[in-house]
């Protein structure tokens, strides 16, 4: 089940807050909301919203942590992210 709009809204907060941190890079956020789509927890919908929240609007940073993320991301490895994520859980 997705979460609802209040809780999307957090998650898009907290990556924002961890990006402008430097505690997480561009191309990190991008593969988490790619697994948090796979896992049914935000709507494929939600993730533009979030990113150009993270980017400050940006669309270079974007396309940017979009590049890397898809040269680092195969499905893969985002079922292994949210099997370990699941058995964490």
């Amino acid at each position: 089940m997705a979460y609802s709009q209040s809780k999307t809204e957090a998650v898009s907060t907290h990556l924002r807050n961890r990006f402008m941190e430097g505690n997480v890079e561009g191309h990190e956020i991008v593969v988490a909301l790619i697994s948090m789509v796979k896992a049914q927890k935000i709507n494929i919908d939600d993730v533009a919203p979030i990113l150009f929240n993270v980017f400050f609007d940006n669309p270079e940073g974007i396309l940017s942590a979009l590049e890397k993320a898809s040269t680092l991301v195969d499905d893969e490895l985002i079922d292994s992210i949210i099997n370990e994520v699941n058995e964490n859980a």
